[in-house]
């Protein structure tokens, strides 16, 4: 099997190293900028000069090429770019966090060309490089059995499978990012009241380390507290400015639309804006946590 692969971000090159080592995929990549094309080369992958190179230098009678660029013009610019040079049933797939109603649409172009595509919404931050990567994936069956042994690759066992139709993968991911909301603005507003509640001085990290081991709390999220304690009790290298990606309020407009309460996850949401004009020590270990488990951007 192998695979055009574009885009070499914090995950992307991760994902290629994962796929190269398992010894089974070829890799043909292409980046902006030349330096995560060569560490890849490196890693045993083919480069390309630009995007044409890559697709010309796929011998597979069809062809698949991935993008995981960030999710808007970065990523139509490409996908019209790769439609043009891809032929009756080639495969694209879309790894970007992308809005899925972008997806339909991208959807319906790729089928008018009678080029296949599927959606992917790849989880796991940069951790995953050394765990696997979950992914939701939508779109038709038969071209998602054609690609799993790419998914198989550098996928977590388990935490991988066909969730629909065109667009669910994006979907089903952009819900999924929206709890994570909730979840990460639960977690920081226990661990704020713990330092600035009735009992003072508690060693936050030794009891976000006992809530990780067996407690009902305990998770990944967990584990990211723990570890941005470890490095920091206090957290003040940071301010407290946490950024959103767009998944939290794209769901919070789905619910509207259909009527479906979202209470918690829309709070999470509102509180992300709150956090831009207010110091408080919740929303430093938020986004403490964001940074620890996706390399996101922090305001020191």
């Amino acid at each position: 099997m192998e695979i055009g692969f574009i885009g070499l971000g914090k995950m992307g090159a991760n994902m290629v190293k994962r796929m190269l080592k398992s010894k089974k995929i070829k890799v043909v990549v292409w980046n902006r900028s030349p330096k995560p094309v060569k560490q890849a080369v490196k890693n045993g992958a083919t480069g390309a000069k630009n995007v044409s190179d890559l697709v010309l230098k796929l011998k597979s009678k069809r062809k698949v090429v991935w993008l995981m660029l960030p999710a808007g013009k970065v990523t139509e610019d490409k996908f019209q770019e790769v439609l043009g040079l891809l032929n009756k049933n080639d495969v694209i797939i879309d790894g970007a966090n992308s809005n899925f109603h972008d997806t339909l649409r991208r959807h319906k172009e790729a089928k008018k060309k009678g080029i296949s595509m599927l959606d992917v919404g790849v989880s796991g931050g940069i951790i995953a490089a050394n765990k696997g990567y979950p992914m939701m994936i939508g779109g038709e069956a038969s071209v998602y059995k054609y690609v799993k042994p790419i998914f198989d690759s550098f996928g977590i066992k388990e935490g991988y499978d066909l969730v629909g139709p065109g667009g669910a993968g994006h979907y089903v991911k952009m819900i999924h990012n929206a709890i994570e909301y909730g979840m990460m603005q639960a977690i920081s507003e226990g661990v704020d009241l713990l330092e600035n509640g009735r009992v003072k001085n508690l060693d936050l990290q030794k009891i976000s380390h006992i809530w990780n081991n067996g407690t009902i709390i305990s998770s990944f999220l967990m584990e990211m507290t723990e570890n941005a304690l470890k490095k920091s009790p206090k957290l003040n290298y940071l301010k407290p400015y946490v950024e959103d990606s767009g998944e939290g309020k794209w769901s919070a407009i789905e619910a509207m639309e259909f009527g479906v309460p979202f209470v918690v996850n829309t709070y999470a949401l509102h509180a992300r804006y709150q956090s831009r004009d207010k110091n408080s020590f919740a929303f430093r270990m938020l986004a403490a946590m964001r940074n620890e488990f996706g390399g996101h951007a922090i305001k020191k």
